[in-house]
């Protein structure tokens, strides 16, 4: 058995730390009281060798949180200083909440109802200011003080960012530079947090740069918290989860262009937060600019902003990169630090890799699905009971439905099947990340910029799956990504993983590693592209590159025969392709696999053709349940897929959910009575089904004994407990409660002698 397998990650954790230390290492929601919990790093799993490295690499002062806990600090991490445009992303923060308490009517409504000498200047460029609206300023594109129309180039301007300042909080707000601290931010966002230093929107006073931020590297590093945990604080939504993702997820499209830098009139008077410069345009945005945070996007010539970070970072920086502070959501890492030697995004990636590779120990999140350490052969919720999957195998295209905008994204309708499967209880959809070059889809059906592959991976389109994604994670659907359809190759480089495809590969599994319901399928029916050591290797990347060691699977043209996959140990499930058109050939097929497996690795049946619908489906589905193995059923695209049949199959998840199938294998031997499937821990805990019983449910050399029965209608979901029945020895068999169907199951537990 595979060493991966045997060893649970809390068992790993002790053999590193000791068993009193493993809780330390868990990801846990843990947020700052009046002060910070404290750990040392390598309770956390991080290397306080690399920390030594980054704070002597950047100088100054500052402070690493993980996991909502204070685990490093350098310099003094209390001192309250100017962060410069590190403050931004406060202004947009406010900026959202004015909209959520109904202070602005949305996003796009225009400035001058609230400013109207914008009315007034540039009469010459047809009053052009009178167009600017809130999500213009917030992310630098108003073009204020510029020729261009507002929306239409990036400007990165101080003057712009003082009166957007100054309109947010003293004609929205009502306040004034004297009581902002007091009547804003501090009652609405700070006192909240908890923060401990006094943050201060007059930095140098109400006379000096108002709006400017003093505030602490531990302060800062709560408001980071507060994003990585989609604005929510405690048990207080501060900020929609809808504009806390969007803050730091939306960068700002390529095809809009940096200022040409012409200067036009501004408000007589205007003053500036900052910068002196007219015309003030100080960078460009590199694909990175989003609601004024920086992220890890890919500028105009295909180079990441970041390179040697996670794609999922963003952060906010002040004069460039000398204050700042990031976050790294997939890895729990807030740092935040100031008076730094850092000048630049070289420098930033820099440290930020430092401060990635610092970390020797992360493991599966709370509540993520994992192997079953004691039960490879299935799969559990990490922290929690077993995980059941029965749901849609398709539609395979779902990342590539719909029209094709110039920016690669797509104007389909994943929403609304999202939406669709909400509440039915099934639980997975079938993806396909590259379609193309061999692929099932069109030569645009794979992520790179422009569709092709010797370009990036385009941020807008990860940005947009990564907004799919998280709603299905939200609602606990599983995110079943194949990396290749069948016979879609790209890199044709032999068993070897080259270069550009271990790229891509890191790319994608370090952009959606954090997401709890995630399998990686390395390739559907993987032989019309790969050799088995070519999948191996496939495999082996996606294990080193996931920090949270997701479950891997990978398909195979039809058959029951995984052995060339059964020892590999970086793969832990078999997907599987086999065309019978009868549930009982369905349910020996899975039987005769789940043998074959000895408890390596899992089985899903994610292909059977002429599936059908309705009854047909539903039985098929408990035949391979009772079989041993997980459901996802071929042509249930969801679009066209009858809600029923979404319900039956949110049956079967609560039905094996709410027992302890993980620690049962299939024992049809134990049939007795009108029993057509056995699932069993013989002499403690048994799943009894019959499609269509006639008379009696029964099982086999039963052991004496009190037992608990849970009986379920497989169709309309209705369930009857009977507390403490005696059972005698030997075969027995039991008549159906009242109210129970003829299509039924029930869970039968020994509880006492």
């Amino acid at each position: 058995m595979k060493l991966t397998k045997m060893l649970s990650a809390g068992l790993l954790v002790s053999l590193c730390l000791g068993i009193s230390e493993i809780q330390a290492v868990e990801t846990k929601l843990v947020y700052p009281g009046k002060e910070w919990a404290i750990k040392r790093p390598e309770q956390v799993g991080l290397d306080v060798k690399k920390l030594k490295e980054l704070s002597n690499y950047t100088g100054g002062f500052g402070c690493v949180v993980r996991n909502g806990v204070m685990v490093y600090t350098w310099g003094d991490a209390s001192k309250r200083k100017d962060v410069a445009s590190a403050a931004k992303p406060f202004y947009s923060h406010f900026l959202f909440k004015a909209v959520e308490n109904g202070k602005i009517s949305s996003l796009n409504e225009r400035v001058n109802k609230w400013e109207p000498r914008l009315n007034q200047i540039n009469k010459d460029l047809g009053y052009k200011d009178r167009g600017i609206r809130w999500r213009d300023f917030a992310n630098q594109i108003s073009c204020y003080g510029l020729t261009d129309a507002p929306g239409t180039a990036y400007a990165y301007n101080d003057w712009q960012m003082a009166l957007f300042w100054d309109t947010l909080f003293k004609k929205v707000y009502g306040v004034g530079y004297e009581t902002v601290d007091a009547d804003v931010l501090h009652p609405k966002l700070t006192d909240i947090l908890q923060c401990q230093d006094n943050p201060t929107f007059m930095a140098f006073g109400v006379k000096d740069r108002p709006g400017r931020m003093a505030i602490s590297p531990r302060d800062f590093a709560r408001f980071g918290l507060l994003y990585l945990r989609k604005g929510k604080w405690k048990d207080k939504q501060l900020v929609s989860y809808e504009h806390a993702t969007m803050a730091v997820t939306s960068p700002l499209p390529n095809s809009i262009p940096r200022t040409a830098g012409q200067k036009a009139q501004m408000i007589p008077g205007q003053r500036s937060i900052g910068s002196k410069r007219i015309p003030d345009n100080q960078c460009d945005h590199l694909g990175s600019y989003s609601w004024l945070w920086w992220t890890n996007g890919v500028a105009r010539d295909g180079t990441r902003h970041w390179p040697d970070v996670p794609v999922d970072t963003y952060g906010c920086f002040g004069h460039g990169g000398v204050r700042a502070m990031v976050v790294m959501p997939g890895l729990g890492l807030i740092i935040s630090w100031n008076d730094t030697k850092i000048q630049g995004s070289k420098m930033e990636n820099h440290t930020l890799k430092l401060l990635k590779d610092s970390v020797i120990l992360s493991g599966p999140q709370s509540g993520q699905i994992v192997v079953d350490s004691e039960h490879p052969q299935w799969l559990k919720r990490k922290g929690g009971g077993p995980f059941f999957m029965c749901g849609p195998g398709d539609p395979e295209d779902f990342l590539y439905r719909g029209k094709l905008k110039p920016d690669g994204t797509r104007d389909g309708d994943q929403m609304e099947l999202i939406e669709k499967m909400k509440g039915t209880g099934a639980n997975c959809i079938y993806l396909m990340a590259v379609r193309s070059h061999g692929g099932d889809g069109d030569k645009t059906h794979n992520p790179f910029v422009n569709n092709d592959p010797r370009k990036s991976i385009n941020s807008k389109v990860l940005a947009q799956w990564e907004g799919w994604f998280t709603e299905m994670d939200k609602n606990g659907i599983v995110i079943y990504l194949f990396l290749y359809d069948d016979s879609a190759r790209i890199w044709r480089t032999g068993d070897k993983v080259g270069k550009e495809e271990k790229d891509f590969i890191h790319t994608l599994v370090n952009r959606f590693e954090h997401h709890k319901n995630l399998i990686w399928c390395i390739a559907e029916e993987y032989q019309e592209a790969f050799s088995a050591k070519r999948v191996k290797n496939i495999a082996a990347e996606i294990r080193a590159a996931d920090d949270y060691d997701h479950v891997i699977a990978v398909h195979k043209l039809s058959g029951l025969d995984f052995s060339e996959f059964a020892d590999a140990p970086s793969i832990d499930q078999f997907a599987i392709q086999y065309n019978q058109s009868s549930a009982d050939a369905l349910h020996k097929g899975m039987v005769s696999a789940f043998k074959q497996a000895k408890g390596r690795y899992n089985l899903n049946m994610s292909e059977a053709a002429e599936y059908g619908t309705g009854e047909i489906a539903r039985k098929k589905s408990w035949a391979c349940a009772m079989g041993g193995a997980y459901v996802m059923i071929l042509n249930m695209d969801i679009a066209t897929t009858a809600k029923s049949d979404l319900k039956d199959c949110g049956s079967l998840v609560r039905f094996f959910e709410s027992t302890n199938f993980n620690e049962m294998s299939p024992h049809d031997e134990l049939r007795f009575a009108g029993t057509k499937y056995v699932l069993a821990q013989p002499g403690r805990s048994y799943i009894a089904y019959s499609p269509k019983l006639k008379r009696e449910i029964g099982l086999k050399d039963m052991r004496r004994g009190t037992y608990e029965f849970r009986w379920f209608d497989c169709v309309t979901s209705k369930e009857v407990r009977q507390a403490e029945v005696k059972v005698k020895a030997g075969d027995q068999s039991w008549k159906k409660p009242g109210g129970i169907g003829r299509e039924l199951a029930v869970y039968i537990r020994r509880i006492g002698n």
